[in-house]
């Protein structure tokens, strides 16, 4: 029987993580740190939206396999990831809860395995516009290049004042 994985490891660039932020508890009055990860735009789990929440992993190492600019996170498979993000009035500041006096927040609770599938496929759909949008941008130049040419081949050439 093949043995379950302990942890699902996600790969993301390391504009969405913040590593090593440190606080001080206020118990113990002792300085400590923290990461965050904030999940990026087109993030979907289960047909819901899930772009810009945010969860804090225990560590952020560098990634082996993708370079310096990625970051590897390290989840414990079968243990659920809290994801957070604060709730907002119309005028964009935090809602306040009530009880507690704190901003109020918006959480969804996922797996790792859902979490790291979304991410996977939030990151091939934004390849592949990027791809798409390269090509058009390339193809238009090259439209304009050929426009361009040929009306220097005319004779017209770009901001010529006519002749009075």
């Amino acid at each position: 029987m093949a043995e379950e994985k302990k942890n699902t490891y996600i790969t993301l660039h390391r504009n969405f993580v913040k590593a090593d932020i440190e606080y001080t508890d206020p118990k113990s009055g002792e300085k400590r740190t923290f990461n965050s990860v904030t999940l990026p735009k087109g993030t979907v789990i289960e047909g819901h939206d899930v772009s810009y929440y945010q969860f804090s992993p225990m560590f952020v190492n560098p990634s082996k396999y993708r370079g310096e600019n990625f970051v590897d996170i390290p989840l414990l498979t079968n243990r659920e990831v809290w994801l957070q993000r604060s709730i907002l009035d119309a005028e964009g500041n935090p809602v306040i809860d009530e009880r507690t006096g704190r901003a109020a927040k918006d959480t969804v609770k996922v797996m790792p395995a859902q979490l790291k599938t979304a991410l996977d496929e939030a990151r091939r759909e934004y390849l592949a516009l990027r791809e798409s949008r390269e090509q058009s941008l390339s193809s238009r130049a090259e439209h304009a290049l050929g426009e361009g040419a040929s009306a220097l081949s005319e004779g017209k050439a770009p901001f010529e004042k006519p002749a009075r």
